[in-house]
């Protein structure tokens, strides 16, 4: 087992999801006949992360029906889910844990190798190359203390910044045990001024004074799914592209044992 726990945001209503959205969370939706989650769940797993913690708001009996009998699985509701973001959401699911951490997005699919960078004792963000697919999440970097490109800021507005972006969040992100109770400090003085902020916002207030490594997998495939035209694209275009790219690192694996 990895010295490492998980931990999924999943509690946003999908407002912009529509009916569909209305109707099951995102982090529901089915690729594949898998729920988006539940994929995340098998890769966490097979990457040795065994404490898994899910927050949950919207819907949530659906996530309750799903695991029911799950011991493996904790499921922690935040209650206020419809009138706050995403940063009490984390502080929802920070409650209680401690260690190293991985935070993940609950409406992404991704390729098995999104997580290949994810360790314990390490505070870095996976970032991926241009995507084209719509509402992105633009990362800049700096230099870090070691030289490496470390985690600035983060826009929607790919000109928020006089120089080029260095890729694109991709909603992974892990955190060393000392670095998720600075990342606590940080979404409580966040929290303060808007309850209503969304965790890139601590996040940010974290890398202030903070290295967070930035990782980039340039050609990585993935998609984040926040509306029809965004579920559309990640059946018909991502989702094939995942499997190839699985099945290849597969063979390689079974060629090489």
């Amino acid at each position: 087992m990895v010295d490492l726990s998980a931990l999924i945001l999943a509690a946003g209503r999908g407002v912009r999801m529509g009916p569909r959205g209305r109707l099951t969370p995102k982090g529901l939706l089915e690729i594949n006949g898998i729920p988006l989650v539940a994929r995340s769940v098998d890769l966490l797993r097979s990457r040795g992360i065994e404490r898994i913690r899910i927050v949950t708001g919207h819907l949530s009996d659906q996530y309750e029906t799903l695991f029911a009998g799950r011991d493996d699985i904790e499921l922690i509701h935040n209650p206020a889910y419809d009138q706050t973001g995403s940063l009490q959401s984390l502080m929802t699911g920070l409650n209680g844990l401690s260690g190293h951490i991985v935070l993940l997005e609950s409406d992404v699919i991704y390729e098995a190798r999104a997580l290949s960078p994810v360790a314990s004792n390490q505070t870095r963000m996976i970032v991926s190359g241009q995507t084209n697919a719509t509402d992105e999440v633009y990362v800049w970097s700096r230099t870090g203390a070691t030289g490496t490109p470390s985690f600035d800021t983060m826009s929607k507005d790919i000109n928020a910044q006089p120089h080029a972006h260095y890729g694109e969040l991709m909603g992974i992100t892990c955190f060393s045990a000392p670095q998720v109770e600075r990342l606590r400090a940080a979404a409580t003085s966040v929290l303060a001024e808007n309850p209503k902020s969304d965790y890139e916002a601590a996040v940010i207030e974290l890398a202030r004074d903070t290295d967070i490594e930035a990782v980039l997998l340039e050609d990585l495939a993935w998609t984040e799914i926040d509306d029809e035209a965004m579920f559309a694209r990640a059946v018909d275009t991502v989702w094939p592209q995942i499997q190839e790219r699985d099945a290849r690192i597969q063979t390689r694996s079974a060629v090489a044992s």
